[in-house]
Formats: structure tokens, C-alpha cells, sequence
């Protein structure tokens, strides 16, 4: 019986490489997305499911019959994550994953896996100047915010996570050879996010790094 993954996420420049992946890969494939017209791919393997994240009882539709998580959120589009005009924070990805670990323990899910950022926990240390000085006057603010909450309340799930921090990603579709660290800065400061969406299918369900917080880039 294949393994069948639910992914948060989906339609995101991220997550539209991860689909792809996974079908290649053999695996049953559920996305929870707003609209499933921005889901290119279609395979029998994969079910699309109309909700929200932040919905608790969308999630419980999704997450049926799923033994692994990956969410791939992010909590400001693009341009508003670079805009000087302050915005109420939305925590969304504090919301969802509040909601996904209810879920998992209500179904007995144990594996999940997170995108974060370098810079969010305690990998802010190894963050370059600018992307502290974007913190301290964008509403990356709002963005690592919320994805500390989110890493906190992984870490104390209980569940076997992966907190996966990428350096600045790009749309490259010719991709490097993935670089990993947990102690220094990641060099170069750039890694696709095609690879590193192959990153995260082919470590879905390898132990490797189960309560890890890796620092991904690309050479």
C-alpha cells in the first residue's frame, strides 16, 4: 500500500515543485488548497481537497487516512513580506499548525515536516546582516514571528518532526547539489526552491532528521 502524504501548501512556488515529486516517487498525494485550479499536475495519486489550513474541521477532511505531513505555508505573499507599511499579523502559520497537531494526534499521525527560514529559533545568530536589517524594518518581522511560534509548538508535539530552515530561494530549475549545516552560516546565501522541494520528498520518512533543524543551501 503506498504511502499517502498530505501537503500544506501546495499551490505555493515551493509546493508546486513538491507535487511532482512525490508522484514520482510513488507516493498517494493529498493537498489542502483554496483553489485547486492553481494545481497543475494530475495523476490518479493525488487528491485535491477544497479548505483552509486554519479551518480545523478542513483539516480533519485532509488529513484522513494520511501518515505523514508536509507543510509548506508561508505567512505573507511575497510583497507584503517586503513592504514598509506594517500589517496586523495574521499568524497563520501558528493557526494551522495548532490545527494540523490536534488533528495528528487525534489520528494518530507521527511525522511531519516544516518549512522555516534561517534566522527563525535559535539559527537567528547564523542570519546574514540583511536579513536581520529586513527584519527589523519590513514585515519579515510578522513572517519570523510567525514562524516562531510555529517551531515551538513542533518541538513540543511530541511527534517525530523536521524543521527544514532554507537560505534565499530562487526559481532556478537547474539545480545544485544540496549543502547542509546546523552550526554556521549557509555559503552561498541562495538555494532553489525546486531542490528544495526534493529535499523534503526524499527525507519524508528518513530518520535522519527526526528532531532536526537543518540549515539548507546549495552549491
Amino acid at each position: 500500500m503506498p504511502k499517502r502524504i498530505l501537503i500544506l501548501g501546495a499551490t505555493g512556488r515551493t509546493g508546486k515543485h513538491a507535487i511532482p515529486f512525490a508522484l514520482a516517487q510513488g507516493y498517494q498525494v493529498v493537498a489542502l488548497v483554496r483553489n485547486p485550479a492553481k494545481i497543475i499536475a494530475k495523476s490518479d495519486s493525488l487528491t485535491l481537497i477544497i479548505g483552509l489550513p486554519t479551518n480545523i474541521d478542513d483539516v480533519r477532511r485532509a488529513m484522513k487516512g494520511c501518515d505523514t505531513v508536509l507543510s509548506l505555508l508561508s505567512p505573507l505573499t511575497r510583497g507584503e513580506a517586503i513592504s514598509f507599511r506594517k500589517i496586523n499579523a495574521p499568524r497563520i502559520l501558528e493557526k494551522s499548525m495548532t490545527n494540523v497537531l490536534q488533528v495528528m494526534n487525534e489520528y494518530r499521525v507521527k511525522r511531519i515536516l516544516i518549512l522555516s527560514s534561517v534566522g527563525v529559533g535559535d539559527s537567528w545568530k547564523y542570519a546574514p546582516w540583511y536579513v536581520k536589517l529586513l527584519v527589523k524594518l519590513t514585515n519579515f518581522k510578522v513572517i519570523f514571528a510567525d514562524h516562531n511560534a510555529q517551531e515551538r509548538l513542533i518541538q513540543a508535539s511530541g511527534t517525530d518532526w523536521t524543521i527544514a530552515r532554507p537560505v534565499g530561494l530562487n526559481e532556478n530549475e537547474n539545480i545544485g547539489t544540496l549543502a547542509v549545516t546546523y552550526d554556521h552560516t549557509p555559503k552561498p546565501f541562495q538555494m532553489s526552491r525546486k531542490l528544495l522541494a526534493e529535499f523534503f520528498i526524499d527525507n519524508l520518512y528518513n530518520e535522519t532528521y527526526f528532531h532536526k533543524t537543518p540549515m539548507l543551501s546549495e552549491r
